[in-house]
Order: C-alpha cells, then sequence, then structure tokens
C-alpha cells in the first residue's frame, strides 16, 4: 500500500507543482511602459504607457498614450525652437513572447516658443504603424516598427499647410510590470 502511494506522489507531483506556476509577464496582460524614438512615442524621443489587454492566447489589444520632444529650427534672430508631442493609439498583436502588431495612432505637436516670424504652431498627423515587439519572461520588452504618417509641413515659419504623406521608423525599449 505504501508503495502504491509513494509512486502515485513521484508521478503526480512534478505536474501539481507546474500547475501551480505563476505564468511570465510576457504572456500575461498588463501595463508597460517604453523610452523610445519615433512618431508613436510623440516626436523625437519619449515616454509611452500603454494596457495591453489579452483577448485569447495570441491575439491582444494595446491603446497607448505617450508624450515626447522633437526638434524644431531656429529663427532669424537664432532662437531654438522644439516641438512637444502627444501621441495616443491602439495597436493589434498577434504572438506570445514574439509579436507582430499594427495600428493607427494620432499625434499633436505644439511649439515650444514664439517668435513674430511663427506662422504655425501645432501640427497634427495620423499614422498607421507595423511592426515586430518581443518580450522576455520578466518583463523586458523591445519593439520596431515602420509606417506611413500624414502629416503637416512641419516648418514653423512656413504658411504651408496642406497634409503630406511621409514614412517613419522606431523603436522603443520597455518594462512590462
Amino acid at each position: 500500500m505504501l508503495k502504491r502511494v509513494v509512486i502515485t506522489a513521484v508521478f503526480f507531483f512534478p505536474s501539481l507543482v507546474m500547475g501551480q506556476e505563476i505564468p511570465a509577464k510576457s504572456v500575461k496582460d498588463g501595463w508597460a511602459i517604453y523610452l523610445g524614438a519615433g512618431y508613436m512615442f510623440g516626436g523625437n524621443i519619449g515616454v509611452l504607457g500603454e494596457r495591453q489587454i489579452l483577448l485569447k492566447e495570441k491575439f491582444r489589444i494595446s491603446p497607448f498614450l505617450a508624450s515626447g520632444f522633437s526638434e524644431g529650427t531656429e529663427d532669424s534672430a537664432l532662437r531654438r525652437f522644439n516641438w512637444f508631442g502627444i501621441a495616443a493609439g491602439v495597436n493589434m498583436e498577434y504572438g506570445k513572447k514574439h509579436r507582430v502588431f499594427v495600428g493607427p495612432h494620432v499625434v499633436l505637436q505644439e511649439l515650444l516658443g514664439n517668435s513674430e516670424q511663427v506662422k504655425k504652431n501645432q501640427l497634427s498627423s495620423v499614422s498607421f504603424i507595423v511592426g515586430y515587439k518581443g518580450t522576455a519572461d520578466f518583463g523586458l520588452i523591445w519593439q520596431v516598427y515602420i509606417g506611413d504618417v500624414y502629416s503637416q509641413d512641419d516648418d514653423p515659419f512656413s504658411i504651408n499647410k496642406t497634409f503630406s504623406h511621409r514614412s517613419q521608423v522606431g523603436l522603443g525599449i520597455g518594462y512590462k510590470f
């Protein structure tokens, strides 16, 4: 009798212990924060926060909000102008630890500083991106993306407010909580 109990315990103990493990941060949903470059991050460099919502085992949506800065230009008095930007959007991700993502987002930028020569101090744009996101079990996230941005001319001293298509590329590194 004791022999049967010991043999049964030896066979079922590993599955009992493994069944109680907590899933890795890379495969569950939650909050994440990134530092990165590109329109998705609000400018040349920015901080992004996202909420990853797991819908199925390999499919999730990730709404995000970002804030960043971009280089501007100088006026005739050699005063430097920069852009402050806010970006928001949602990405759809497919995969577990290695994911492909696509999504739209909008970016609003405000010129920091003022001058008599400035003709426009706000820019708006919309974008669509495709990218790759890798995740580690302990929470590290890295991503790279390419896309199309439909935006205004970013010269604050020009009266040209027409929209045009431009390509974009970005990358980021972050942590998942």
